[in-house]
């Protein structure tokens, strides 16, 4: 009997997918009356250029952003509302919360977060808590 507990165990340990830990920076937003949740690795915080909005203009556009939303989506994206924003806890480091209408989710939409990078996180919708 334990030879199959360590058979079954040794199966497991070994079959289980092996995935890198990749440190991820978690940015919780307010967007109308919804929070919303991105997580954005590391490594894309540090490649996302700073930016002071009183001295250019950001290094991606409006327009960037939604082609990059139109690229990451792959279907038509209908545009319901646009901000930007400064990634919490990171001086100079700016973002774009997108909202796009999606008539197949609850919420009827979808949220992405577009860094001035030009790389596209799509956010978590959390749902609302019932009192």
């Amino acid at each position: 009997m334990k030879i199959y507990r360590l058979l079954f165990f040794s199966i497991i340990a070994l079959s289980a997918p092996v995935q890198a830990f990749q440190p991820a920076f978690e940015i919780v937003e307010h967007f109308d009356d919804l929070k919303t949740v991105a997580f954005i690795p590391k490594e894309e915080i540090n490649k996302n250029p700073e930016w002071d909005p009183a001295l250019s203009e950001p290094p991606v556009s409006v327009l960037d952003a939604i082609q990059a939303i139109k690229e990451f989506s792959k279907t038509p994206v209908i545009i319901d509302e646009i901000e930007i924003r400064q990634v919490p806890r990171h001086q100079g480091q700016w973002h774009y919360l997108i909202k796009v209408s999606n008539d197949a989710m609850k919420y009827k939409f979808s949220i992405y977060v577009v860094l001035m990078s030009g790389k596209v996180i799509p956010a978590i919708i959390e749902p609302e808590t019932y009192k």
